[in-house]
């Protein structure tokens, strides 16, 4: 089962650039990332092989 990946850029209270990942549960599918997440361009995938998870 694929796993989605959105990768989306924020600011700390310091300010200071920060890169927040979202591993999203297995069996969403893209059309609920994108409602979440309307501004991310990235949608990435991962996919589970036989010793870990294969990102795409």
């Amino acid at each position: 089962m694929a796993r989605r990946v959105v990768v989306t850029k924020a600011k700390s209270a310091d300010h200071e650039l920060l890169q927040v990942i979202v591993i999203y549960e297995e069996g969403v599918n893209k059309q609920i990332v994108k409602a979440e997440n309307p501004f991310t361009k990235r949608h990435d995938v991962l996919y589970q092989s036989s010793n870990g998870y294969e990102f795409k």
